[in-house]
Protein backbone atom coordinates (compact mmCIF):
# COMPACT_ATOMS: atom_id res chain seq x y z
CA UNK A 1 0.00 0.00 0.00
CA UNK A 2 1.46 3.83 -0.84
CA UNK A 3 2.32 5.60 2.01
CA UNK A 4 0.00 8.39 1.09
CA UNK A 5 1.74 11.86 2.18
CA UNK A 6 0.01 14.24 5.12
CA UNK A 7 -1.94 16.59 3.15
CA UNK A 8 -4.11 13.78 1.76
CA UNK A 9 -6.42 14.22 4.57
CA UNK A 10 -6.79 17.08 4.61
CA UNK A 11 -7.97 16.39 0.52
CA UNK A 12 -10.12 13.74 2.08
CA UNK A 13 -11.77 15.91 4.77
CA UNK A 14 -12.60 18.45 2.45
CA UNK A 15 -14.40 16.84 -0.43
CA UNK A 16 -15.90 14.07 2.25
CA UNK A 17 -14.38 11.15 0.62
CA UNK A 18 -12.85 8.13 2.69
CA UNK A 19 -9.07 7.64 2.94
CA UNK A 20 -9.08 4.69 1.81
CA UNK A 21 -10.84 5.77 -1.48
CA UNK A 22 -7.47 7.83 -2.24
CA UNK A 23 -5.42 4.40 -1.24
CA UNK A 24 -7.12 2.55 -3.88
CA UNK A 25 -6.78 5.05 -6.73
CA UNK A 26 -3.11 5.35 -6.14
CA UNK A 27 -2.58 1.91 -5.51
CA UNK A 28 -4.30 0.69 -8.59
CA UNK A 29 -3.97 3.33 -10.84
CA UNK A 30 -1.85 2.62 -14.02
CA UNK A 31 -1.05 3.68 -16.88
CA UNK A 32 -0.43 7.89 -18.50
CA UNK A 33 -1.97 9.75 -16.19
CA UNK A 34 -0.93 13.14 -14.14
CA UNK A 35 0.47 13.03 -10.93
CA UNK A 36 0.55 9.94 -8.44
CA UNK A 37 -3.63 10.19 -8.48
CA UNK A 38 -2.58 9.31 -12.47
CA UNK A 39 -5.48 11.85 -13.45
CA UNK A 40 -6.56 11.31 -16.84
CA UNK A 41 -5.10 15.23 -18.48
CA UNK A 42 -8.87 15.78 -19.72
CA UNK A 43 -9.68 16.44 -16.77
CA UNK A 44 -7.56 19.17 -16.48
CA UNK A 45 -10.25 22.05 -18.52
CA UNK A 46 -12.78 20.68 -15.39
CA UNK A 47 -10.82 21.24 -12.87
CA UNK A 48 -9.23 24.57 -14.18
CA UNK A 49 -13.25 26.03 -14.42
CA UNK A 50 -13.04 24.51 -10.47
CA UNK A 51 -10.62 26.67 -9.30
CA UNK A 52 -7.21 24.21 -9.02
CA UNK A 53 -4.10 25.56 -11.18
CA UNK A 54 -2.99 23.04 -13.79
CA UNK A 55 0.19 23.29 -13.74
CA UNK A 56 0.12 22.20 -10.12
CA UNK A 57 -2.12 19.76 -10.68
CA UNK A 58 0.60 18.40 -12.83
CA UNK A 59 3.70 18.80 -10.13
CA UNK A 60 2.43 19.45 -6.79
CA UNK A 61 1.82 15.79 -5.01
CA UNK A 62 -0.92 17.76 -2.11
CA UNK A 63 -2.48 19.69 -4.61
CA UNK A 64 -2.86 16.58 -7.67
CA UNK A 65 -4.04 14.40 -4.57
CA UNK A 66 -6.71 17.27 -4.03
CA UNK A 67 -7.60 17.32 -7.75
CA UNK A 68 -8.41 13.67 -7.60
CA UNK A 69 -10.41 14.00 -4.44
CA UNK A 70 -11.91 16.77 -5.65
CA UNK A 71 -12.76 14.14 -8.79
CA UNK A 72 -13.95 11.27 -6.70
CA UNK A 73 -16.82 13.38 -4.97
CA UNK A 74 -18.06 15.01 -8.29
CA UNK A 75 -18.30 11.30 -9.64
CA UNK A 76 -19.28 9.61 -6.64
CA UNK A 77 -22.19 12.97 -5.40
CA UNK A 78 -20.21 12.11 -1.87
CA UNK A 79 -22.01 15.47 -1.36
CA UNK A 80 -23.25 18.48 -2.88
CA UNK A 81 -22.55 22.11 -2.75
CA UNK A 82 -23.68 24.27 -0.01
CA UNK A 83 -26.84 26.56 -0.98
CA UNK A 84 -26.08 29.80 -1.90
CA UNK A 85 -27.84 31.05 1.40
CA UNK A 86 -25.62 28.67 3.44
CA UNK A 87 -22.84 31.04 1.65
CA UNK A 88 -21.70 34.16 3.67
CA UNK A 89 -24.09 34.00 6.46
CA UNK A 90 -22.98 35.57 10.03
CA UNK A 91 -20.93 34.02 11.67
CA UNK A 92 -21.68 33.78 15.73
CA UNK A 93 -19.70 35.81 18.23
CA UNK A 94 -16.36 34.00 20.29
CA UNK A 95 -17.11 33.33 23.55
CA UNK A 96 -15.38 33.62 26.70
CA UNK A 97 -14.40 31.31 29.66
CA UNK A 98 -12.70 28.47 27.73
CA UNK A 99 -10.16 26.81 30.01
CA UNK A 100 -7.95 24.04 28.84
CA UNK A 101 -4.61 23.04 26.98
CA UNK A 102 -4.14 25.14 23.59
CA UNK A 103 -4.26 21.96 21.33
CA UNK A 104 -7.92 21.02 23.44
CA UNK A 105 -8.45 24.99 22.51
CA UNK A 106 -7.98 24.23 18.83
CA UNK A 107 -10.23 21.69 18.91
CA UNK A 108 -13.26 23.44 20.44
CA UNK A 109 -12.84 26.51 18.13
CA UNK A 110 -12.39 24.26 15.08
CA UNK A 111 -15.52 22.34 15.95
CA UNK A 112 -17.66 25.58 16.74
CA UNK A 113 -17.24 27.42 13.67
CA UNK A 114 -16.72 24.23 11.44
CA UNK A 115 -13.46 24.26 10.08
CA UNK A 116 -11.57 21.59 9.13
CA UNK A 117 -9.33 21.22 12.47
CA UNK A 118 -6.32 20.32 10.45
CA UNK A 119 -6.68 23.53 8.27
CA UNK A 120 -6.89 25.64 11.26
CA UNK A 121 -3.86 24.22 13.08
CA UNK A 122 -1.83 24.78 9.56
CA UNK A 123 -3.16 28.11 10.11
CA UNK A 124 -1.71 28.51 13.36
CA UNK A 125 1.64 27.29 12.55
CA UNK A 126 1.95 29.28 9.92
CA UNK A 127 1.65 32.65 11.86
CA UNK A 128 3.95 31.31 14.70
CA UNK A 129 2.17 33.64 17.22
CA UNK A 130 2.34 32.72 20.83
CA UNK A 131 0.33 33.93 24.66
CA UNK A 132 1.82 37.24 24.98
CA UNK A 133 3.27 38.40 21.96
CA UNK A 134 2.37 41.33 19.49
CA UNK A 135 3.85 41.80 15.75
CA UNK A 136 4.29 44.57 14.43
CA UNK A 137 3.43 45.42 11.17
CA UNK A 138 4.15 48.03 8.28
CA UNK A 139 0.66 49.47 7.71
CA UNK A 140 0.92 50.74 11.41
CA UNK A 141 -1.39 47.36 13.09
CA UNK A 142 0.10 44.77 15.18
CA UNK A 143 -0.96 41.08 15.41
CA UNK A 144 -1.66 39.31 19.07
CA UNK A 145 -1.45 36.10 20.63
CA UNK A 146 -1.26 32.53 19.18
CA UNK A 147 -3.58 33.08 16.03
CA UNK A 148 -1.91 36.44 15.51
CA UNK A 149 -5.68 38.15 15.71
CA UNK A 150 -4.55 41.61 13.80
CA UNK A 151 -5.85 45.02 15.76
CA UNK A 152 -7.99 46.17 13.02
CA UNK A 153 -10.53 43.84 14.57
CA UNK A 154 -10.18 45.47 18.18
CA UNK A 155 -12.95 47.87 17.61
CA UNK A 156 -15.33 44.69 16.73
CA UNK A 157 -14.54 42.46 19.52
CA UNK A 158 -14.67 45.41 22.24
CA UNK A 159 -18.43 46.04 21.46
CA UNK A 160 -18.38 42.57 22.35
CA UNK A 161 -16.52 42.85 25.66
CA UNK A 162 -13.54 41.57 24.82
CA UNK A 163 -10.40 43.40 25.59
CA UNK A 164 -7.06 43.71 23.96
CA UNK A 165 -5.26 42.49 26.95
CA UNK A 166 -8.07 39.32 26.61
CA UNK A 167 -6.92 38.95 23.35
CA UNK A 168 -3.50 38.91 24.02
CA UNK A 169 -3.12 36.98 27.52
CA UNK A 170 -5.63 34.76 27.39
CA UNK A 171 -4.54 31.70 24.34
CA UNK A 172 -7.53 30.09 24.34
CA UNK A 173 -9.82 32.52 23.78
CA UNK A 174 -7.51 34.00 21.17
CA UNK A 175 -7.87 30.84 19.38
CA UNK A 176 -11.08 31.05 19.14
CA UNK A 177 -10.80 34.49 18.25
CA UNK A 178 -8.49 33.37 15.28
CA UNK A 179 -11.47 30.56 14.31
CA UNK A 180 -13.90 33.22 14.22
CA UNK A 181 -11.85 35.55 12.10
CA UNK A 182 -11.16 32.46 9.56
CA UNK A 183 -15.30 31.66 9.56
CA UNK A 184 -15.92 34.80 8.77
CA UNK A 185 -13.46 34.94 5.66
CA UNK A 186 -14.70 31.54 4.46
CA UNK A 187 -17.85 32.85 4.70
CA UNK A 188 -19.28 28.94 4.57
CA UNK A 189 -17.70 28.57 1.95
CA UNK A 190 -16.10 25.16 0.98
CA UNK A 191 -13.55 23.58 -0.92
CA UNK A 192 -15.36 22.55 -3.99
CA UNK A 193 -14.91 25.69 -5.45
CA UNK A 194 -10.88 25.44 -4.90
CA UNK A 195 -9.55 28.71 -5.63
CA UNK A 196 -12.30 30.59 -4.05
CA UNK A 197 -12.23 28.84 -1.01
CA UNK A 198 -7.75 28.98 -0.71
CA UNK A 199 -8.37 32.99 -2.04
CA UNK A 200 -10.58 33.34 1.44
CA UNK A 201 -8.10 31.31 3.18
CA UNK A 202 -5.56 33.55 2.02
CA UNK A 203 -7.70 36.70 3.30
CA UNK A 204 -6.92 35.47 7.19
CA UNK A 205 -3.37 37.25 6.10
CA UNK A 206 -4.01 39.82 3.83
CA UNK A 207 -6.04 40.66 0.45
CA UNK A 208 -3.52 41.50 -1.94
CA UNK A 209 -3.10 38.98 -4.30
CA UNK A 210 0.51 38.31 -4.18
CA UNK A 211 0.53 38.37 -0.37
CA UNK A 212 -2.49 36.03 -0.21
CA UNK A 213 -1.23 33.64 -3.26
CA UNK A 214 2.17 33.07 -0.95
CA UNK A 215 0.31 32.93 2.72
CA UNK A 216 -1.96 30.38 0.86
CA UNK A 217 1.49 28.22 -0.10
CA UNK A 218 2.69 28.34 3.62
CA UNK A 219 -0.29 27.03 4.59
CA UNK A 220 -0.25 23.74 2.57
CA UNK A 221 3.22 23.64 3.40
CA UNK A 222 1.75 23.45 7.23
CA UNK A 223 -0.91 21.45 6.80
CA UNK A 224 1.47 18.71 5.29
CA UNK A 225 3.68 19.33 8.70
CA UNK A 226 0.37 19.98 10.87
CA UNK A 227 -1.20 16.12 9.91
CA UNK A 228 2.24 14.22 10.40
CA UNK A 229 2.60 15.75 13.65
CA UNK A 230 -0.69 17.00 15.13
CA UNK A 231 1.30 20.04 16.56
CA UNK A 232 -0.23 21.90 18.99
CA UNK A 233 -0.25 25.73 18.63
CA UNK A 234 2.51 27.63 20.20
CA UNK A 235 2.15 28.72 24.15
Amino acid sequence: MTALPPCAALAAQAYSVPVASIERVIDHASGPGLGVMKIDPRWLPILQRAGFDPEEVRSNACMNIAAGAWILAWAGAARSSPRGSEQDKPVSPPATGFTGSLGSCVTHAARQYHLPELLYRAILLTEGGRVGHISRNTNGTYDMGPAQVNSMHLPELARMGITREQIINDGCLNIHIGAWVLAGALGGHTPDNAAEFWRRVGNYNSSTPKYNVAYQRKVWKNVQIAAHSQTSPPS
